[in-house]
C-alpha cells in the first residue's frame, strides 16, 4: 500500500499540467487590459472632446479596469478552489466526471 506522503506526491505530478495556474485566464485579461489601454490612449489624443466628455470616458475606462481586475481575481480564486477540490477528492471528482459524461452522451444520443 502506498503511503499517505507519497500517494500525495503522485497525485500533485498528476494534477500539476491538469489544472495550470492562470495560463489561459492571463492571456485574456491581459489581453482585455491592452485593449483597454488602447481605449485610454485614443481617448488622451482626442482633441475633438470637451473635457467633460473625456472625463466621463476616464471613469468609464477606469470603472472597466476595475471590472477586469474584480473577474481576474474571482477566476484565480475559483481555480484554486477547484483545484484544491480535486487533489481532496481525485476518485469522487473523476466519478463525477464520469457521470456527467456518460449523462451528457445519453441525453445526445437520445435527442438524435
Amino acid at each position: 500500500m502506498v503511503s499517505s506522503p507519497c500517494r500525495k506526491r503522485v497525485m500533485e505530478l498528476y494534477y500539476k499540467d491538469l489544472i495550470s495556474e492562470e495560463e489561459s485566464l492571463d492571456r485574456l485579461v491581459d489581453d482585455l487590459m491592452l485593449v483597454v489601454q488602447g481605449v485610454d490612449e485614443f481617448a488622451e489624443k482626442t482633441s475633438q472632446l470637451g473635457e467633460p466628455e473625456k472625463e466621463e470616458i476616464r471613469s468609464r475606462l477606469q470603472r472597466l479596469k476595475d471590472h477586469c481586475l474584480q473577474i481576474k481575481n474571482q477566476a484565480i480564486a475559483t481555480a484554486h478552489a477547484t483545484d484544491k477540490a480535486l487533489r481532496h477528492h481525485p476518485y469522487s471528482s473523476l466519478g463525477l466526471a464520469f457521470g456527467l459524461g456518460f449523462a451528457t452522451a445519453w441525453l445526445l444520443k437520445k435527442r438524435r
